[in-house]
This record gives structure tokens, C-alpha cells and sequence, in this order.
């Protein structure tokens, strides 16, 4: 059956396009006709092929991803059509139109079915939670409530391409160390595999009793050679658990617990959870929005279980009557400095402002930590690999001054 697209002029005046399956134009006329549309124009398009190509697309579609890039350029179009003054449902179609994503363009042209239809747009976003977060939904349900829809999305951008920010310094940091840990990891499965057979052959021929490191090298050794498949499975079984347990509240409250309290990274991960918190909580307060509605849509920055669940406690307690400094005060993950900062806040009615500064506070804080990470994380790594390193040449040698002892009493 034959595609046609069409343009049409609703009620209201908005125009709407899209295509449809038809016999001809005179039931496409009469398909709009029915639903108080008031075609402009309908066009022929060419019937769809259900090809390899065509399946090559669906497949490209449903496995494809949204990246945190495609986040950033979609909130900053949103943000200058917007501004320039375009009707909502004017900007999802020239959206539709340019962007690249084929799961992005999706989800963008459901989501403007779902406005044309009536639904809020914070609704309509709020049906693909795979891809658009609790924050994400939250801002732009202030944004439709304070009619500041451009701020909304002009913040979650730069909320977006900052976190962007974020891990490519982390991951600019943490390169060299992940060289030295893969080199050593490629070593370490050559030495096992093709170097310490062959030492344990020359032991076993000259009857050398292997000490115990050399017991456990040889134990390891043969492991890997014979049951390298095992090591792959386990490997697998768990990530396959790690990916179950994450659907369930309490492994997560546990890997959160954890995360906060590693060396380095827990302190790092802390001060950008906050940072963002504290960003968040700024501008809902700036847009007017009650102080308890404000920690709740807040607490979307928060991807942290533990730490949710304390701003959860703090939320309760304000509504209960206590101050906000006082309930903050009741955590040990606030300073002392931001602690001062919020009741300075909330004394003066300026929250709001002073947030905003705990928020740049956290963030220098955080870039600081960023920037000597490598410098943190260097004495771990040497004496991990210090440790490695002189196990592998104890288990060699020692049995090879066994050996050289044999050598000079045969003489």
C-alpha cells in the first residue's frame, strides 16, 4: 500500500505533518477530514520495502544508544528553538528532522505525538526513563510549571557537558594507569602460560623440592593453561550477576556504600554527587519552587543509593518542622564549611545564592581531586606491581639457587 506524507492545520492552528498508509489521496483528505485537520499538502512517498536494508535500520534502531553527546546537542537545540520564540510542537518537528540518532529520533517523534495528543511534555518524556533520568524529567516538569522551559534545558546541558567534562578528565587521569595494569596483566598471562611451564620442566628433571611461593607460581601457572576457559566463565557469571543484582535495591545500597568508601575515587565520587545536588536544589529554589519539593525533585542528581536515602531523612525532618541546617547538620557528609554556608542561607533568605556557591564549592574541590589523581593514585599502583613482581621472582629464583647449590656439590 502506497505512503503518503501530508501536512496539515489543526484548530488551533498548529501544523502538524506526518505519513500515512493510504489507497489513495482522497483517504488520506478524508482520514485528516475526521479528526479536524485541514490538509495543506499530500504528497506521494515511495511505499516502504521490507528489505535488508529496512530491517538493517529496525536493528539499528533498537540496539543503538543514547550517549551523553546526543544528550547535550538535543537539550541545546531545544534551548535556542526556544528561543527563538518556536511553538513546542514546531520544535520536535524540525528535531525530528535533524537529528542523527535513529533511537533518539524515535523516542523525539514519540514524544511529539504524545504533546499533540494533550499530554504535558515532562509526561511525554517521562515514558522513556531508559534514557531520560529523574532529574532529566523533574527540570522539565519546573520548567512547564514556572513557564522557563529554555532555562531548563539551557541547565541540563550544561549539567550534561559538564559531567561529560568530568569523565574525560577521569578518564585522561586514570590512562596511565590502566596502561601499566593492562601491560602487566598481558605479562603476568605470558609468563603463566609459556615461561613457568617450561622453569617447572628444568625443576622436575633435576629432582629440585620447590619451595612454596614456587608451589603456588606453578599451581597458578598450570590454571591458566588447562582451565583457561573456567577463568572466561567466571569472568562472565560475574558480570551476568553484578548486571542481575543492580535491578535489586539492596546490592545496589551495598556497591553504593562501597563506592563512597574507596580510597581516592569514594571522596571524588561524593563531591560530585553533591556538587550536583547542591546545583539542582540553586536553581529549583531560583525558580520559585518550594523548599520540600525542591530536596525531592533535587535528590534526582543524586545517582547514589546511600546518599538518597540521607536526603530522604533530611527531607522528612524539614517537613517534620527542623531547619535545613539542621537536618544537613545530622550528616557527617557535609563540612563544617557548607554546613556554616547553608544556615548563612537560610538566615538571610538567600538559599538560593549560597547553594549555588556550596555547589562551586564542591566542584573546585572535585577538579582539584581530578587533577592529582594520577599523583594519589601512582604509590598504590607501584606497590601493587612491586608486590607482584617480587612474588614472580622469588617463585623463579629460589629453585634456581636450589639448583646452583646441586650444581656446586656434583663438583
Amino acid at each position: 500500500m502506497p505512503i503518503f506524507s501530508y501536512s496539515a492545520v489543526a484548530p488551533d492552528g498548529r501544523v502538524i505533518t506526518g505519513n500515512l498508509e493510504g489507497e489513495s489521496m482522497d483517504e488520506v483528505e478524508e482520514w485528516l477530514a475526521t479528526r479536524n485537520l485541514t490538509p495543506i499538502e499530500i504528497v506521494l512517498g515511495r511505499p516502504e520495502k521490507e528489505g535488508t536494508s529496512s530491517i538493517l535500520a529496525k536493528l539499528n534502531e533498537k540496539f543503538s544508544t543514547v550517549t551523553l553527546e546526543d544528550k547535550i546537542l538535543l537539550c541545546r537545540q531545544i534551548t535556542t528553538l526556544f528561543g527563538a520564540g518556536i511553538p513546542v510542537i514546531q520544535v520536535f518537528d524540525t528535531l525530528t528532522k535533524q537529528l542523527k540518532n535513529p533511537r533518539l529520533k524515535t523516542i523525539i517523534e514519540t514524544v511529539k505525538r504524545d504533546v499533540e495528543a494533550g499530554d504535558g511534555l515532562s509526561l511525554a518524556f517521562s515514558r522513556h526513563k531508559k534514557v531520560f533520568d529523574d532529574l532529566f524529567i523533574n527540570l522539565v516538569r519546573v520548567g512547564e510549571e514556572s513557564g522557563t522551559l529554555e532555562e531548563s534545558f539551557e541547565y541540563l546541558s550544561n549539567l550534561y557537558e559538564n559531567e561529560k567534562e568530568v569523565r574525560e578528565r577521569i578518564k585522561a587521569a586514570t590512562r596511565y594507569p590502566k596502561i601499566v595494569i593492562t601491560a602487566l596483566f598481558l605479562a603476568i598471562s605470558f609468563l603463566m602460560t609459556f615461561v613457568v611451564p617450561k622453569f617447572v620442566t628444568i625443576f622436575q628433571n633435576n629432582r629440585i623440592e620447590l619451595p612454596l611461593p614456587t608451589r603456588i607460581l606453578v599451581a597458578i601457572s598450570g590454571f591458566f593453561t588447562h582451565y583457561y576457559w573456567v577463568i572466561l566463565l567466571i569472568i562472565v557469571a560475574i558480570y551476568a550477576l553484578y548486571k542481575w543484582s543492580m535491578g535489586h535495591s539492596r546490592p545496589r545500597e551495598v556497591r553504593d556504600r562501597i563506592l563512597l568508601r574507596l580510597p581516592i575515587f569514594g571522596e571524588l565520587y561524593l563531591k560530585i554527587y553533591l556538587a550536583r545536588f547542591c546545583r539542582v536544589f540553586s536553581v529549583l529554589v531560583r525558580s520559585g519552587v518550594e523548599i520540600i519539593q525542591t530536596i525531592d525533585l533535587s535528590m534526582g542528581a543524586l545517582q547514589n543509593v546511600v546518599l538518597r536515602r540521607a536526603m530522604e531523612e533530611i527531607r522528612d525532618e524539614v517537613r517534620n518542622g527542623a531547619g535545613l541546617d539542621e537536618a544537613m547538620g545530622k550528616h557527617t557528609v557535609f563540612t563544617p564549611l557548607v554546613l556554616q554556608m547553608v544556615a548563612a542561607g537560610v538566615e538571610s533568605g538567600q538559599i538560593d545564592s549560597l547553594m549555588g556557591k556550596v555547589a562551586e564549592y564542591y566542584e573546585s574541590e572535585a577538579d582539584y581531586t581530578i587533577k592529582n589523581l594520577s599523583t594519589l593514585i601512582e604509590p598504590i599502583l607501584l606497590l601493587f606491581l612491586g608486590i607482584i613482581v617480587g612474588f614472580i621472582a622469588l617463585a623463579i629464583f629460589l629453585p634456581m639457587w636450589s639448583m646452583m647449590d646441586v650444581v656446586r656439590g656434583g663438583h
